[in-house]
This record gives structure tokens, sequence and C-alpha cells, in this order.
């Protein structure tokens, strides 16, 4: 398991992330499902709540590049911050319904850390993603 600074990475999130500002928004939320369908199988969350909060976070970042879209190599980065702060936050919500525990805030410190890094690893990614959905795309326009 990677640690850096007492903060775990979410990599999936990253990957659903930039899929979703990559490639489009029909990819992102696919592999927002089936990432979180895995993950939440590794992993001790409530069934299903890894999903849901990555459709979530997927549907916000397709929204949002409607509107930021242009901006191609801050956006990504600035959508896996902020997509950060939403998963987490969504996380701790859906943990305290499933759960007996009582509420406590959420430990914003942790939540920026971790916001943070798993910005610093989207940009150190966004090149070489690039890079490959230029590759995988075609060169021909469908003549329909």
């Amino acid at each position: 398991m990677i640690v850096v600074g007492g903060v775990k990475p979410n990599l999936v999130l990253v990957a659903v992330i930039l899929v979703t500002c990559l490639a489009g928004f029909l990819p992102g939320i696919v592999w927002a499902f089936v990432a979180g369908l895995i993950a939440n199988l590794l992993v001790s969350e409530p069934l299903g709540s890894i999903p849901l909060v990555l459709l979530i976070v997927s549907a916000l970042v397709a929204g949002g590049g409607r509107i930021f879209g242009g901006l191609v190599w801050i956006y990504p980065v600035a959508a896996v911050v902020a997509g950060s702060i939403v998963a987490d936050v969504g996380s701790l919500f859906i943990s305290q319904l499933v759960t007996d525990a009582v509420a406590a805030s959420p430990p914003v410190n942790i939540l920026l850390a971790a916001a943070i890094l798993n910005g610093a690893i989207a940009a150190l990614l966004l090149y070489p993603a690039r890079a490959l959905m230029q590759r995988q795309a075609s060169d021909e326009a469908p003549a329909w």
C-alpha cells in the first residue's frame, strides 16, 4: 500500500477523473462503475458506496468539462483536487449513514492533503494519459 506523508492516494479516483476528462462522459461512468465495484470488493467500505461516489464525481467532472473544458492542462488536475474532496466527504457521509458512529467533523487537514496528493499524481500522469489517448484516437472521421 502506498502512503505519502501519512496520506493514502486514491489512484482509482485519479484514473476515473482522467478518463472522464480525456475520453468523455460515457467512458468515465463505465470506468467509475467497474473500478468502483472492484475497489469496493477489496476494501471494507459499505457495499456500493465507492461506485456511487465515483459515479457522482464522474458526472460532476463531465459537467464541469463542458464549462472549463478549454483549460486542457489545468482542468483535469483541478478536477482531481475537487473530486477528491467530494469523494472523501461523500464516503464519510455514507459510512456515517450506514454505521452507528457518532457524527464527528471530517478531518479537514487530511482531506486537503489527500486532495493535493491526488492532484500531484494527476499532474504527473496527465501528459502520458493524453499521449495514450491520442495514440488510441482514430485519424479518420466517420463518413456518415
